[in-house]
């Protein structure tokens, strides 16, 4: 049903069958609507029901004849099916798997779903996290959210898991989303905007960093009035997107910000202060089980937002301390010799290296490379100056992270991850970490980031 138009949808063009592409097919196909499917991939995983368009480099003319309604998974730049559309389909709306669950709990239609607080949380790095832990902080509440998007679960697929009657209608969505994502969301209003950090990534896409940070402005374009707007204090990038309203509550985190990390070592404290003339709230660091600087800070975005929707204090602390991460993100694997292995294998691009090495507070051996981005590698070279132990490749880009510790740390080429953990043990020394934290993409040695992690996990344990 088109929401927006007040009308049926009878036929949809979904484009691109991954997760949520997929998600989107089977919602549309069970409310009725008939559906036809394009991937480039002749030999894709079709869903039930759907009629297929799929391989061919380009959506066939047919695929959009007579459709009202196109989905676009979020890998599929956007403009040649606008363009498609525009030719051959001018009336359908064009939206995203995202924007279409949105559309139909918004709109209520279809389902036994209605509006609840909507949480939509952006970033380069950090997303993943803040908003696994914000869903846990309100779980400990009391409350019953959805907690997915980009991280996990499709929307969609939440919603048939609703039709099915697997779970009941949440109430809260805290949706992670990506800048993809955000291309084509909706006009609905959420509760809740968190931007985090907007650093270089998916300059492959966008032409300048500019149009890149734009997309994040999504999550505060229609913030109701009396809604949230959290954003890092100070990001070059970030800063600029924030709405120019005096109806919504605005928090910024950093050392400048009304939300806080403050202290050093054992004595840090989370602080939060929820508005003029309020008592400051303080969490101990020590709650959070999770490594680094960098998780203190997402550690206070999630708990701005969980306490704008009304969590306790209490309850936040009790969320903190239950709150065990997020595979592949600067997982501790073991400790051996005093030496800690961490596993952040999903820092697949240099700023979210950065984040967790310079977190850290003992000195580390980095095991980095695979398939570059483009990404400077200076910071990175800057930061292993003043911390590092050595350094340690892999993959595709290995000599170029090598060069990074001429002259600087021990600097080793070990080509795979299994050699460049024994590597990087006979270099750490007791009170030291080893930490993979790639900056690259994995798609040279291994399936996935996660496929990389463990892999680097399997190693460790075998020392």
């Amino acid at each position: 049903m088109n929401a927006a138009a007040g009308v049926r949808w009878r036929d949809a063009l979904v484009v691109g069958l991954g997760a949520s592409g997929t998600a989107a097919a089977r919602l549309l196909t069970r409310l009725g609507v008939a559906v036809r499917v394009y991937d480039r991939k002749a030999q894709a995983v079709l869903p039930a029901g759907v009629t297929d368009f799929c391989g061919s480099e380009s959506i066939p003319a047919a695929a959009f004849d007579g459709v009202d309604l196109v989905v676009l998974s979020p890998g599929v730049p956007p403009a040649a099916a606008r363009a498609g559309a525009l030719l051959h389909a001018p009336d359908a709306l064009i939206t995203g798997e995202l924007g279409l669950g949105l559309l139909l709990v918004f709109e209520q239609r279809g389902g036994p779903w209605t509006p609840v607080p909507l949480v939509e949380i952006t970033g380069t790095n950090g997303k993943s996290t803040v908003t696994a832990l914000t869903g846990a902080l309100l779980r400990e509440g009391g409350r019953h959210p959805f907690v997915g998007g980009n991280l996990g679960t499709p929307l969609c697929t939440a919603l048939l898991d609703v039709l099915d009657g697997t779970t009941p209608w949440f109430d809260t969505l805290v949706l992670e989303c990506s800048s993809f994502q955000l291309e084509t969301l909706p006009e609905v209003p959420n509760d809740v905007g968190v931007v985090l950090n907007v650093t270089p990534d998916h300059l492959d896409r966008y032409p300048t960093m500019e149009a890149y940070a734009a997309t994040k402005s999504a999550v505060f374009r229609e913030l109701r009035p009396g809604g949230l707007a959290l954003v890092d204090e100070g990001g070059d990038y970030s800063e600029p997107l924030l709405p120019m309203r005096d109806d919504l509550e605005l928090i910024r985190v950093g050392p400048g910000g009304s939300a806080r990390v403050e202290g050093e070592g054992a004595g840090r404290v989370l602080v939060l202060v929820r508005g003029p003339g309020t008592e400051p709230e303080r969490y101990d660091r020590a709650l959070l089980r999770l490594p680094g600087r960098h998780n203190a800070s997402n550690a206070v975005f999630a708990l701005a937002a969980a306490r704008h929707l009304g969590v306790e204090p209490d309850a936040c602390r009790r969320g903190l301390s239950g709150f065990a991460g997020l595979p592949h993100r600067m997982v501790l694997v073991r400790e051996l010799d005093g030496v800690r292995y961490y596993n952040d294998s999903k820092a697949t691009n240099v700023a979210s290296a950065l984040a967790s090495l310079g977190g850290l507070d003992e000195r580390f051996v980095l095991i980095a490379g695979g398939r570059g981005k483009g990404d400077d590698l200076a910071p990175l070279g800057a930061l292993l100056r003043t911390r590092g132990r050595g350094i340690v490749t892999i993959g595709e880009s290995a000599e170029a992270f090598a060069a990074l510790g001429e002259g600087v740390v021990p600097s080793v080429v070990a080509g795979d991850v299994s050699s460049a953990v024994r590597v990087a043990r006979s270099m750490a020394a007791p009170g030291d970490a080893v930490v993979l934290a790639p900056a690259c993409a994995s798609y040279d040695q291994f399936r996935s980031y996660a496929h990389r992690g463990e892999v680097f996990a399997t190693a460790v344990l075998a020392l």
